[in-house]
């Protein structure tokens, strides 16, 4: 995730950690093939934009990957208190 604060100018990025699942004795639920750790950042008060790049990332050894649902990147603003 890429953001930026346009009231004050300050950017940032941030990587979304996916969750593997516990129970792999269980089929998988489609609900739980792609969560992420969610992470919070210090953009500041104003009009806050953000951009979600998947490709930006460099993917773990494939020991640590696991399965997941394809994401389209995304973007949003929002007003930061």
């Amino acid at each position: 995730m890429n953001w930026r604060n346009l009231t004050t100018g300050a950017t940032g990025t941030t990587v979304l950690r996916a969750e593997r699942p516990v129970d792999f004795s269980r089929p998988i639920a489609p609900d739980e093939r792609c969560r992420y750790t969610p992470a919070t950042v210090g953009t500041g008060s104003g009009t806050v934009v953000a951009t979600a790049d998947v490709n930006a990332h460099v993917l773990p050894p494939a020991s640590d990957r696991w399965p997941q649902v394809p994401v389209n990147p995304g973007f949003g603003s929002f007003p930061v208190p």
